[in-house]
């Protein structure tokens, strides 16, 4: 019996759909059907009543995940003892704040290929509150979340980036000075029910800014700072993402208050991750060149 099965298993029964289950899990969901009636063969038992839609666990399928689980908890704590002071072995699941994403996933990726040759990882990208959740859950093993919304409870966490935020404004924009921007000029906030987003709206609430004055609101960065580079308007965000987007007709303004933000790197505190935290957040610094 091969524990990916198991692992699969327990994460239909978290989320309750075999179809939500297969896109989490980067399946197909034949496969996934698939997979789950082999193993219904292989324990001689029905999991699954299929006689409803979606398929609901059986008693005796609850009971199997129950087990699964502590197998798996099992697997995790092997994994453990068999890896070295220095180094991680086993599949990871890191999560990564959208917004920051492009810049640390391929840093990360160039470093623990080489650090960690005996580690497989699996990624995906969300909100921060959905991606704590997930560590909390057990869904992920740690993640890359923004400080506006990390909750410490049962969390370890590290600092790894701190971030000011600047005003951007296209050259033709900027030419009629800062108070001008604001009082005449569209802003272009990106959601602010996301961390970065309640961040960018504290730091607004900080300028005098007209009433009514239009604002615009963006979920996609790249799209934000199209819109900046085209003379539409002005934003604000964290330096390295209007750097990443900028061109040199984009003028960068300070922030109020020095606004920032920090990623923070976070897993369960009982997680095996969590005395490998250090170890973990070096692969996001930027690769050494040789020469």
């Amino acid at each position: 019996m091969q524990t990916r099965a198991l692992k699969n298993l327990v994460k239909i029964s978290q989320v309750r759909s075999f179809l939500h289950a297969s896109d989490q899990l980067n399946m197909t969901l034949p496969a996934l059907s698939m997979q789950m009636k082999a193993l219904e063969t292989e324990l001689d038992v029905a999991l699954f009543d299929r006689s409803v839609r979606p398929p609901r666990l059986t008693a005796i399928g609850r009971l199997v995940v129950e087990k699964a689980m502590d197998i798996l908890g099992q697997e995790d704590k092997l994994l453990e003892l068999c890896a070295s002071q220095d180094g991680l072995v086993g599949k990871f699941r890191i999560g990564f704040v959208t917004s920051a994403s492009a810049r640390l996933l391929p840093d990360f990726l160039v470093n623990s290929r080489q650090k960690f040759p005996c580690a497989d990882f699996e990624f995906e990208t969300g909100l921060s509150v959905n991606l704590q959740e997930k560590v909390r859950a057990g869904e992920l093993d740690a993640a890359v979340v923004t400080d506006a919304e990390v909750d410490p409870q049962g969390m370890a966490q590290l600092v790894l980036q701190d971030e000011p935020f600047v005003f951007a404004a296209h050259a033709s924009i900027a030419a009629e000075g800062f108070n001008n921007i604001v009082a005449k000029q569209t802003f272009f906030h990106f959601m602010p029910q996301t961390g970065i987003g309640k961040l960018i709206a504290k730091a607004m609430s900080l300028v005098d800014r007209p009433l009514g004055n239009e604002t615009v609101m963006l979920d996609n960065i790249e799209a934000i700072m199209g819109c900046v580079k085209n003379g539409l308007g002005y934003t604000l965000l964290p330096a390295p993402d209007v750097h990443r987007y900028a061109n040199d007709e984009v003028v960068k303004f300070r922030a109020p208050n020095d606004a920032h933000r920090s990623l923070i790197l976070v897993a369960r505190s009982e997680n095996i991750l969590t005395k490998r935290l250090p170890l973990l957040a070096a692969q996001f610094e930027k690769p050494s060149v040789a020469t």
